[in-house]
């Protein structure tokens, strides 16, 4: 069940649980560059998921059932995501040992790093690095409490669904960052089918090669690249480097704390206040919505400070090289470029669209663009195949 670091094989509906909305959509995974061949979203009743808790499980699972309907999915088995405080994803290191002795001693050297009883939660793990010295290796542990778990599979079975994977949402958005920066790097070094003028031959270049040459690294490869999922009410920040998480954490605020903000400061209605934190701005002073965006957004800012004094204090970076941001929240006006003042770094918006083949009509009425960083987590969770029985 709780299949978020295992071996893949058959393609997923991925369903994405958000607290306003949830998300359907499958990929068809058969072509050289992925299709999306179903989709559909449905607005959840501010009351049903309140701080990540689910208050009304009947609201959640008509939703669900309607949008697996308008999607067109059926009761295809599907592939879904928890998140909160309830996960623990944390690196670590123990003895060298093979994995089937690991698998065994996992529990115990999880009592070390998981602040619940150890009774209470379910473990998975990845070996990271097999030797580090000193007969030590560096593993990856994910935790999760049972009952959350648990409560979340027998949600998505009342819906008539079978939850044949539950990941944890942080991994499944790195996994969409992961493809596009895959198809990236393969746009970079593909090589042109023939030389340019006045080239040699690609043979007598390849001769040419230190026989034992690596192949470089690209920039990709070495960033440490902080991950900002904006939901409605909490915030997800997963720093990756080289497809290794080196930290994650959940912070208490999401784009509710915004929307309150533009209802309070410029006297809009909750409709109008959620269009200006999707980025629409037609109807309102841009200069007042960008003040508050950038006075809103300090307490991100405050909250992804100890996630960097952490990779500083723990010697593995002095600071982040990249921010990707994703979720409802992406398209805030300002905040991108008011975390890439804030760090002096890059700051993007994820589109994980853009790497992907769809019909014309399957978003309905809503712009891709538009769309695009809400579906980061659904998307990976698409493009992750079914463990293999």
């Amino acid at each position: 069940m709780f299949g978020f670091l295992k071996g893949k094989q058959k393609t997923l509906t991925g369903m994405d649980i958000g607290s306003s909305v949830i998300k359907c959509l499958r990929i068809d995974l058969a072509q050289e560059r992925p299709q999306i061949t179903h989709f559909a979203m449905v607005d959840l009743a501010p009351e049903a998921i309140v701080d990540g808790e689910i208050m009304d499980r009947d609201l959640v699972i008509r939703a669900l059932q309607e949008c697996a309907e308008k999607a067109g999915v059926g009761k295809d088995p599907v592939a879904t995501a928890v998140s909160g405080r309830a996960v623990i994803v944390k690196k670590i290191v123990m003895d060298k040992m093979n994995e089937e002795d690991a698998r065994e001693a996992i529990y115990w050297e999880a009592e070390q790093h998981v602040p619940f009883d150890i009774d209470d939660i379910t473990l998975d793990f990845q070996i990271l690095n097999e030797d580090i010295g000193a007969g030590q290796m560096e593993i990856l542990l994910v935790a999760a409490k049972k009952d959350m778990v648990q409560t979340h599979a027998e949600l998505i079975r009342d819906a008539g669904f079978t939850p044949t994977v539950i990941d944890v949402a942080s991994f499944a958005n790195q996994n969409t960052w992961e493809y596009l920066k895959s198809r990236r790097t393969a746009a970079v070094v593909a090589a042109p089918d023939e030389p340019a003028a006045g080239e040699p031959p690609l043979d007598d270049l390849v001769d040419e090669a230190p026989e034992e040459s690596a192949p470089a690294e690209t920039p990709a490869d070495t960033e440490f690249v902080a991950l900002l999922d904006i939901g409605g009410g909490v915030t997800n920040v997963h720093i990756v480097r080289a497809g290794v998480p080196y930290f994650t954490r959940d912070l208490p605020i999401g784009t509710s704390r915004f929307i309150e903000e533009f209802q309070k400061q410029l006297g809009l209605t909750w409709e109008t206040a959620n269009k200006v934190a999707r980025g629409q701005t037609s109807e309102v002073d841009t200069e007042l919505v960008t003040d508050i965006v950038r006075s809103v957004g300090e307490e991100i800012y405050q909250g992804l400070e100890p996630s960097l004094s952490y990779l500083k204090n723990s010697g593995e970076a002095e600071g982040i090289d990249r921010i990707v941001m994703s979720g409802g929240g992406a398209k805030l006006p300002g905040l991108a470029a008011f975390l890439a003042e804030c760090y002096g770094v890059p700051s993007e918006i994820a589109d994980p669209l853009k790497e992907l083949d769809y019909a014309s009509g399957i978003f309905g009425g809503e712009n891709p663009e538009q769309l695009g960083p809400m579906l980061t987590v659904c998307v990976g969770l698409a493009l992750r195949k079914a463990v293999e029985r």
